[in-house]
């Protein structure tokens, strides 16, 4: 995880990276009662995404960069229409993939390229990116 350091995220630069959309956790609900009840009663533990996690509920894709060993490094959240709602990592938000334990195989993606991940990556405002904004151009 990005440690406060730029340097510290040079390693994803060197590897192979895969781009692709899934659909996978897209069924987010409102929260219910009892949901409300437990968020209330931990308010004083961190939240992992505290600007992004009330966003959750209207994405229905995400486009990810994968690295070649099938970890999320950067995530992008979309809505109904396509359109960017939040980027991850940054400063405030760890991501929602990128602080999972999932791996991905290529053909859990429906691949895309390079140059369209970097186009939304751009287009999405967020807070600073772990760096990652001025080592990718």
């Amino acid at each position: 995880m990005w440690d406060g350091q730029t340097d510290s995220c040079n390693h994803l630069f060197d590897e192979k990276m895969t781009y692709g959309f899934t659909t996978l956790a897209t069924n987010f609900g409102p929260d219910t009662w009892q949901v409300k009840a437990i968020r209330t009663a931990l308010f004083f533990i961190p939240k992992a995404n505290p600007d992004n996690e009330i966003k959750y509920p209207q994405v229905r894709r995400w486009l990810l960069e994968i690295d070649h060993t099938g970890i999320p490094v950067r995530e992008i959240a979309l809505d109904d229409h396509g359109n960017p709602l939040f980027k991850a990592p940054d400063f405030r938000n760890h991501g929602f993939w990128t602080d999972s334990d999932k791996v991905f195989s290529r053909e859990e993606l429906s691949l895309t390229t390079k140059p369209e991940f970097e186009q939304l990556w751009e287009k999405t405002k967020t807070k600073e990116s772990c760096g990652l904004d001025d080592h990718r151009r």
